[in-house]
């Protein structure tokens, strides 16, 4: 298959860091998980420190706490009427030193934050949307190209969207980038949803275009494995990608 050389290296090279991001996403959740569990410690020394840290993460360095807080599986418990705070509670701690911050108001400062955040990301998805259909447009009209730059953005806008990873996947198909496709499938794709059945039936098809015999082999078991009422569908799919080939 002949690869298209007219992409800018930036357009296919913006998916490269998903080890790096997924990595520094998951040492913030344990940040968090560490500093409210610290904060409700009866060990004066050890609140404290866990005081200092909370002030920074909501102070100057608050945004990078937050940059994919609410985006993955983590989740807060926000409304407008309600937070996670018992005002009265806080009222009526009168150990604690005024000075320090409670495992409740750093909770609350998180709610506030996530909430806030949620509403960016409903505007965020919003944009995601148009961006996905421009895109499957250009698709449906070989401007595999022009496509492929649209569902970068959109995914820039939204990254836990399986279908965007399967469409972008299925562009660097069209466009001969298989290891590029392969990544979304494998590093993306299937790491938000392990039983999408287009996701595996795609890294199928990957492996059958790039001769990885036994790689295809456990693709294809993978896909049956996962939707065993689907099998007449798959088996149908891989005769057409056979016959893709051959043509």
């Amino acid at each position: 298959m002949e690869l298209s050389k007219n992409i800018p290296p930036n357009v296919i090279n913006n998916s490269e860091d998903i080890n790096e991001e997924f990595n520094n996403f998951m040492h913030k959740v344990n940040e968090v998980n560490r500093i409210v569990k610290n904060l409700a410690s009866k060990d004066k020394d050890v609140q404290k420190r866990a005081d200092e840290e909370a002030r920074r993460y909501l102070g100057e360095d608050k945004e990078i706490l937050y940059e994919h807080f609410d985006e993955e599986n983590v989740s807060l418990t926000v409304s407008s009427s309600k937070t996670l705070v018992n005002r009265k509670a806080l009222e009526d701690d009168k150990n604690r030193n005024p000075d320090e911050m409670s495992k409740e108001a750093f909770m609350d400062e998180m709610s506030r934050d996530a909430d806030r955040r949620y509403k960016e990301k409903q505007i965020r998805r919003e944009k995601m949307e148009t961006l996905k259909k421009q895109a499957t447009l250009a698709f449906r009209r070989g401007e595999y190209e022009k496509a492929l730059v649209l569902y970068n953005k959109a995914i820039d806008q939204i990254k836990d969207s399986v279908t965007l990873y399967n469409n972008r996947a299925l562009t660097y198909i069209k466009l001969g980038f298989l290891d590029k496709a392969k990544h979304d499938l494998t590093e993306w794709a299937l790491r938000i949803n392990e039983d999408c059945l287009k996701s595996w039936l795609l890294l199928a098809k990957v492996n059958f275009l790039d001769k990885k015999t036994k790689e295809y082999e456990n693709s294809v078991f993978e896909a049956k494995k996962r939707n065993p009422d689907k099998i007449d569908f798959i088996e149908e799919y891989l005769t057409e990608i056979r016959l893709e080939e051959l043509g």
